[in-house]
């Protein structure tokens, strides 16, 4: 269906400009995220949860289930709440620091998880997270898959 191709464009669109505006929003130093304020714990609870979801899929091979869960999570969840809840907690200099942290690890997470489903986008999302020193390793693909907790 060309409206699905069309749809999956504007997510490539938007997984790209997630990671765009974490990028530029980062000047302190890489700290482990802390649920701090609610946002952070509602990011964090859904990020989790999502990966023992899209996990869950995988390993019964409902491949399509797992990339709407994903889907769902990046763009309603991360895109259009906390990245609009991060703003304000960016200009907070208390909690600047662990916001950038939570964005950074929300990112990783997620780009770890689309992989399979967009392999060329998030490696090269990667690669940039790589040069601005935010992950050690070199390429996505050689990364471990984000281990869902029960």
């Amino acid at each position: 269906d060309e409206q699905k191709v069309k749809g999956m464009k504007h997510f490539g669109n938007k997984v790209w400009n997630i990671a765009r505006f974490v990028i530029s929003n980062l000047d302190a130093p890489n700290v482990n995220p802390l649920p701090m304020t609610e946002a952070d714990k509602t990011i964090l609870n859904q990020l989790a949860e999502t990966a023992k979801l899209t996990n869950k899929h995988v390993d019964e091979y409902r491949i399509h289930e797992a990339a709407q869960e994903l889907y769902d999570f990046v763009w309603k969840n991360f895109a259009d709440v906390y990245i609009e809840a991060s703003k304000p907690q960016l200009q907070d200099e208390v909690n600047k620091a662990n916001t950038q942290a939570v964005l950074v690890h929300t990112l990783v997470e997620s780009l770890k998880l689309l992989h399979p489903f967009m392999p060329f986008l998030t490696e090269v999302l990667w690669q940039e997270l790589h040069k601005a020193k935010l992950v050690n390793e070199s390429l996505l693909m050689v990364t471990a898959w984000p281990d869902s907790k029960e």
